[in-house]
């Protein structure tokens, strides 16, 4: 574990000296005029191709797809090569699988090199820095390679060999910074502000305040993010468009761009968003724009973000309207049940923590309290969370919340309940479920009244007889048991 700290340290290290050497400036900004210069003189041609290199007509960067070829054909021959050296593989077909596949390696390390160049001059500062030698790295793999296939084309095999592997090497290096640029310094990444809000038309500026073809930035509040978001307002042509603040491509303000041939264009890199749909008409963007919807009351201008496909919005006219019973219904609500079953759970972590570390009554209790947790998400997901879907965009945070829990509960079993280490553990499991629980009660609990008492009740019937069923069911009892067992035992 040690090496491996240091090992990633040296990296680190290594990757900071890189960022910060500013010698690399006065070469990187040649390299980037000229680049631009075929544009330029070429005009529209070249610019299509260098949306192509970019990944405008895909939705995302290009480069990063083509850089799988050299990754996975060039790994497979050193893969083949390694058996061949070792005695395992002596067929000529093997040595042909291997060529092969450092041919077609290199091949797709050109386009890619293509495309990494078209993203890389919409760089700057420490990625563009690191962005040079992520390159330089890679075309010293794709030379190593080019030299291997002429050695083993004369009869070198061995030092072909070698010479690939060598190769291979700096391929993974040269991705290991490609990898930081995308993960750690998100280059590529979309950077656009896409918040839900505002769900509903909100007016956010007087007509009169917009002149035309000028943009105009105004702030709108969400408040699950707590935090503002900024949309940007452009009149044209008696038209009024917004779209999100915040350029896709790297964060640039669009808000102080200009508008030209009925787009709005990126003051940083230049990328042109169309009024009218907000997707990229050119590059280097590769994302469309948030979008709002638009429309005038009273002189003032109210906007509405248009919900992306796959969104899990709930807005006043996705609620579904409550159907009351004839008749009163009778016991507890759902969110009720739950409370008590919330309220079950923090007691049992109360005399748990109470419980002398010696007693053997403390491994009992951390029992009922595992399977009770195991009941809890069981009728969660099962009866309340689909119910309250179309009123609560909470679900998915929750699942994900049970699945913490889950891997919590098993490290916290097979630890020794006489233990310093096991009360850690039961304190970060108990402020884990106190969280879960508060989560539902602040936020699912009060968006589940949409429902109407009359709905809230029936599940909380179904709920009342799940749990029964949960807690008296041999089957399910013994299913709990023997899972509990494995996990204090694995």
């Amino acid at each position: 574990m040690r090496w491996r700290r240091r090992g990633r340290g040296a990296a680190e290290a290594a990757i900071a000296r890189i960022e910060a050497a500013v010698g690399l400036d006065g070469p990187g900004r040649a390299v980037e005029t000229a680049l631009a210069r075929p544009v330029q003189l070429l005009g529209r041609p070249a610019q299509t191709v260098r949306d192509a290199l970019h990944g405008k007509w895909l939705g995302h960067p290009l480069h990063p797809i083509l850089a799988t070829l050299p990754v996975g054909t060039w790994t497979l021959a050193f893969g083949l090569d390694l058996l061949a050296a070792a005695g395992l593989l002596r067929d000529r077909q093997a040595n042909q699988a291997a060529d092969l596949a450092l041919k077609a390696g290199a091949a797709g390390a050109v386009v890619a090199a293509a495309a990494g160049l078209a993203d890389w001059q919409y760089t700057e500062g420490r990625n563009r820095r690191l962005g040079t030698v992520h390159g330089l790295t890679n075309s010293a793999a794709l030379a190593l390679t080019l030299a291997s296939l002429s050695l083993r084309k004369r009869g070198r095999r061995g030092q072909g060999r070698a010479i690939s592997a060598l190769g291979w090497a700096c391929m993974m290096a040269g991705g290991y910074l490609g990898g930081h640029l995308v993960y750690r310094r998100r280059v590529g990444v979309d950077q656009a502000d896409r918040s839900r809000e505002p769900r509903d038309f909100v007016p956010v500026l007087p007509l009169a305040a917009l002149e035309e073809d000028r943009p105009r930035r105004v702030d709108v509040h969400d408040a699950v993010q707590r935090r503002e978001v900024g949309v940007v307002l452009v009149r044209h042509r008696g038209a009024v468009h917004a779209m999100g603040a915040r350029c896709a491509h790297q964060g640039g303000p669009l808000d102080q761009g200009w508008v030209l041939d009925g787009a709005l264009v990126c003051p940083w890199h230049g990328s042109r968003f169309c009024l009218r749909t907000a997707q990229p008409m050119s590059g280097p963007a590769t994302s469309p724009q948030p979008r709002y919807q638009t429309r005038i009351r009273d002189g003032q201008v109210e906007i509405r973000r248009e919900q992306e496909p796959g969104d899990e919005v709930v807005t006043a006219a996705d609620v579904p309207h409550a159907v009351e019973a004839g008749r009163p219904e009778t016991g507890p609500k759902a969110d009720e049940v739950l409370f008590e079953h919330h309220q079950m759970l923090r007691a049992l972590f109360r005399r748990i923590a109470a419980t002398p570390r010696e007693d053997p009554a403390r491994r009992d209790l951390l029992r009922t309290l595992a399977s009770e947790l195991e009941i809890h998400e069981y009728v969660e997901d099962h009866i309340f969370y689909p119910a309250v879907r179309p009123v609560s965009e909470d679900v998915a945070t929750a699942h994900a919340e049970h699945r913490q829990l889950s891997d919590l509960l098993a490290m916290t079993l097979k630890l020794s309940t006489s233990s310093s280490e096991f009360d850690e553990h039961l304190r970060a499991l108990h402020a884990a479920v106190e969280h879960h629980a508060g989560s539902e009660e602040r936020s699912m609990f009060i968006e589940a009244q949409r429902l109407g008492d009359a709905r809230l009740r029936e599940l909380g019937r179904a709920l009342e007889a799940m749990l029964e069923d949960q807690r008296v069911s041999r089957f399910r009892r013994g299913y709990r048991d023997l899972k509990i067992r494995l996990l204090e035992g694995v």
